[in-house]
Parts: structure tokens; C-alpha cells; sequence
């Protein structure tokens, strides 16, 4: 186990911005005599299918393993490891859709459980005993809203997204829960995690358009797509990468980068869509990694192994693998697992995309590195799951899976608290500090919620985000805060996102 303190403490007024506003180190580019994976796609998705067990399972989070069976089918590997990950989710199906109790729906939860049966080729009418399809039909409103039903209705911009890609996967989307996400959409062109359809007076995130753009597309919906994507394009940093809120001032991390990535792919927006695969590229643990068995894993803010990595890699995969969520499919994918290989910089078969590389499908971007032969579209896939602060991503922590939600928005922390050490979500005993909603997890360990949100059990969660981007679909979101909690939220997002987690478990 290691500990970093890889922010400064919570600091008032000037301090706190001038730590925002310093500038962060430059991505070093390798150089010639440098290795490089052959596939960095590949790399990232053999190191996440290493962190399962023999089940197919990671500390019982329901949408982190579900993250990473979507991960190694965008790289068409390790399909025997994403059929048993498939197993244990089918088998444990119910906790997740009915999340806090068998008269509640989970619709985040609900809906990615469908996609993922889908994408497996699985019957989503029938898994785990449960008719996810019919559920979700069951939670459509007349307005098109796919809502929770419980205590509280949860459901958000991710939840709305994941069930319109779950209803592609059956060819029969209704149009009313399409429309529903364009008219959420702000006047600046982005989307909001809040589905309260105020044009006017939203705040949109990289996360929430990354994934309501990826639905959108999925339905055919371009004209509103469009105006996301002008948005995304907008707010990319001279990196490459994107902040959880799309602020210039905020440091860029992967998960917002991949789900950002991915729908700027999606949309054949290439250019910035491999900006962002290159920015992607610089976090990934390379072939010289001091400790070869993190090869391949890609940090959350740097090319680092640490309990928020193995969230981040399984939503970067697919970006850069080049893979929209609507475009999965088990298919032929292999059983094995791929075996890593690294290569000269620049070299034939040099990386996923950049100049050519992994040729084929891939990226049409030029995204991992390379000016390789083949060329070809390897590289921008364009991540998935995304960990959004800001309340931003998905509805509510999975099986209290996703980390630390900032500014107090969304979501109760995850409920089942995950158990493991990684801090996956769950509370612990967790307060949450900075006040804001989200009760802390139930069972959780240790960690604390910053600024009410999912905290982490053994100490701060894998993701960084509000609610954890898509493994953080499922349990429950807090609503938005009052104004008098706002207060508190602008100082909690900053501390959140720079404070991130002074502990992180080893993986």
C-alpha cells in the first residue's frame, strides 16, 4: 500500500485559486529509442481483465465489472474473462436493479445491466431471473424520462443515456426517451447531468455530453449530437484532455477525457477526438513501468498504479480502442487474453492509431502513438464510462461503487458499500464532508465523502467523480443542492478535484 498526498489540503480564498490556476508538468512524448505498446488498447484491457477474480469479479461492484467487460469487448480480447465477469453480473443481477430493495427500481443500475447483456449477447428479458427490458419500459414516463422508483427518483443524464443505448441494443428505441435527452440539452450546446430541461439554466459537464451524445448517435438523433460535439470540441484543453466541468482552470483526467474521446470519435470529429487519445496515452503505465505487472493501466491524472486506476482504465479502454458503447458486440472477440507487446516508438505496428498503427477499426483517429504501418483507425474510441464531479455522471454508485462525489450533486454515496481496499465506493463510516447531499455509503469501510458524495471504502474511491461516471450507475443520486449548501459546493468541487485523495490503495 502506498500513500500520496497528490494535492494541497483544502485552501481558502486566494490560495485556493492560485493552486487551481498553476499550471501542471507536461506530458513527456518518448523518444525514438523509447518502447511502446503495440496496442495500448490492448495493454489496458489485458492489465483490467488481470484484476478480476477467478469469477470474473472485482469486490462485488456491479458497475465497475460491468465497465470492464465493456472494455476488453472494445479491444475484442480476454472473452472468456468478460463471459465470467457476465456470469457473476447475471447471477447477482437483482441487488443492482433493485438497488435498496426489491420494490425499488434502479434505473442507471437497470439499464446498464441491458447493455452489457446485450453487448454479451445475452437475453436482457431475461437475466438474472429478471426482465431488465420490461423495467425499463416500466420506468418510462410519458415525458420519456426512464426514472427510479423508490424513496427517491435518482435518475440522471447517465441513467436517461445508458437506457436509450440499451434499447438500441434491442432495435426498438422509443422515440420519447430520445427526444427527452435533446431537451435537456443547454443553450450552449452541452448537456447536464440534471434532467430538469432548463435550456437557460443548466450547467453542462464533458461527461454527461459524452454520454448523451453517444445515445443521441446511437438513435440517429445527429442535429443535437452535433451541437454536443461543437461543445465538447469547445471545451478541450491545450493537453488534449478534459476537466470534469469543462473549466480551463480545472486539471484534465482520463475519465472525462475518455467519455469526451468517445462520443468526438462517434461523431467523426477525428482531430480532437485524437488530441484526446494522445492526452490519454500520456497517463498509461508503459512498457518500462518499474513494476511490469502495472503495464498497461492508466492513471486517473498521471501514469500512475493506485486505488483509483483500475476504474479509470476500464472507462478509457474503449477510447482507445475506438469503440462507441452502441458499437460493442461480443461477437468474435478471442477468448484469450492478449499478451502485451511493446515496440520502438514510431516503429511498424508502433501503437493503436496515431499515424497508423493498429490499422483497421481502431481509431480512425490516430490515437496510440506510432507512426506505424498500419495505419488505420485504431486509435479513438473514446472512453466510456467517465467519472464525472460535479455531480456530473451517472446516478448513483453502483453497488456504492465510485468514489468521491464532488459539489455535493448527485447521489447518495453507494449503498452496498463496496468491500475491497481500493476504495471503490460505499461509504464507510464516512462522513461526508463539505456538507453536501449523498448520505455515505452503507457498509462501506473507511474514506470520506468530499463534498457529499460516494465516498470510498478503504479509502477514496476509484473514481474521481460525482457519482462516478458509468460504474457509478445505479444507487442513488442526492438532488441538486439549495442555495445555501451552493455555497459550500464552490469551495468542495475545488477541494475535491485538487485535493482528489490523499490516500489511495495500491492495486
Amino acid at each position: 500500500m502506498r500513500t500520496t498526498l497528490r494535492r494541497a489540503a483544502l485552501l481558502p480564498g486566494a490560495i485556493l485559486t492560485a493552486a487551481l490556476m498553476a499550471p501542471t508538468a507536461a506530458h513527456a512524448e518518448p523518444t525514438a529509442a523509447q518502447e511502446v505498446f503495440t496496442h495500448p488498447s490492448k495493454a489496458a484491457a489485458t492489465w483490467a481483465a488481470s484484476q478480476l477474480d477467478e469469477n470474473g469479479n472485482y469486490r462485488g461492484d456491479h458497475g465497475l465489472n460491468s465497465d470492464i467487460i465493456m472494455g476488453l469487448i472494445s479491444t475484442g480480447t480476454s472473452g472468456a474473462t468478460a463471459d465470467r465477469a457476465t456470469d457473476w453480473l447475471e447471477a447477482n443481477a437483482a441487488d443492482y436493479a433493485h438497488r435498496g430493495g426489491s420494490d425499488n427500481i434502479n434505473a442507471g443500475g437497470t439499464a446498464k445491466l441491458a447493455l452489457v447483456a446485450g453487448i454479451q449477447g445475452r437475453d436482457a428479458t431475461d437475466f438474472g431471473g429478471l426482465d431488465l427490458i420490461g423495467l425499463l419500459n416500466d420506468r418510462l414516463q410519458e415525458s420519456g424520462r426512464v426514472s427510479d422508483l423508490g424513496r427517491m427518483d435518482m435518475s440522471n443524464q447517465f441513467s436517461q443515456s445508458l437506457a436509450v443505448l440499451a434499447f438500441h441494443e434491442t432495435g426498438d428505441i422509443p422515440a420519447s426517451a430520445v427526444d427527452f435527452i435533446a431537451s435537456t440539452q443547454c443553450a450552449d450546446g452541452g448537456f447536464p447531468l440534471s434532467l430538469a430541461r432548463n435550456p437557460d439554466r443548466c450547467n453542462a459537464d464533458p461527461d454527461s455530453t459524452g454520454m448523451a451524445v453517444q445515445a443521441l448517435l446511437a438513435a440517429g438523433e445527429t442535429g443535437a449530437a452535433a451541437k454536443g460535439l461543437d461543445w465538447l470540441a469547445s471545451k478541450q484543453q491545450d493537453s488534449g484532455g478534459f476537466s470534469y466541468n469543462g473549466a480551463a482552470n480545472v486539471g484534465a483526467n482520463s475519465n472525462s477525457t475518455a467519455l469526451a474521446v468517445q462520443a468526438l470519435a462517434a461523431g467523426d470529429r477525428d482531430a480532437e477526438a485524437k488530441r484526446g487519445v494522445d492526452y490519454l496515452l500520456s497517463l498509461q503505465v508503459g512498457c518500462d513501468a518499474a513494476d511490469s505487472s502495472h503495464r498497461g493501466a492508466v492513471g486517473y491524472d498521471d501514469a500512475s498504479v493506485d486505488g483509483m486506476t483500475l476504474r479509470a482504465t476500464a472507462q478509457v479502454i474503449p477510447a482507445l480502442a475506438g469503440k462507441a458503447l452502441y458499437e460493442l458486440d461480443r461477437g468474435t472477440a478471442a477468448d484469450a487474453a492478449y499478451t502485451i507487446e511493446c515496440g520502438p516508438a514510431g516503429g511498424p505496428g508502433g501503437s493503436d492509431g496515431g499515424t497508423g498503427t493498429d490499422g483497421g477499426t481502431d481509431g480512425g483517429t490516430g490515437t496510440d502513438g506510432g507512426t506505424g504501418t498500419d495505419g488505420g483507425t485504431d486509435g479513438a474510441d473514446g472512453g466510456t464510462d467517465g467519472a464525472t464531479t460535479d455531480g456530473s455522471d451517472g446516478t448513483t454508485g453502483d453497488t456504492g461503487t465510485d468514489g468521491t462525489t464532488t459539489d455535493g450533486s448527485d447521489g447518495t454515496t453507494g449503498t452496498t458499500g463496496d468491500t475491497g481496499d481500493t476504495g471503490t465506493d460505499g461509504g464507510i463510516d464516512g462522513a461526508t464532508t463539505e456538507g453536501s447531499d449523498g448520505t455515505t455509503g452503507d457498509t462501506g469501510d473507511t474514506g470520506t465523502s468530499y463534498a457529499g458524495g460516494d465516498v470510498a471504502t478503504g479509502g477514496y474511491g476509484n473514481d474521481h467523480t460525482v457519482d462516478g461516471g458509468l460504474a457509478n450507475t445505479g444507487s442513488n443520486v442526492v438532488p441538486l443542492m439549495a442555495a445555501a449548501v451552493g455555497l459550500l459546493a464552490a469551495g468542495g468541487v475545488a477541494y475535491a478535484v485538487t485535493l482528489r485523495r490523499r490516500r489511495a490503495t495500491a492495486v
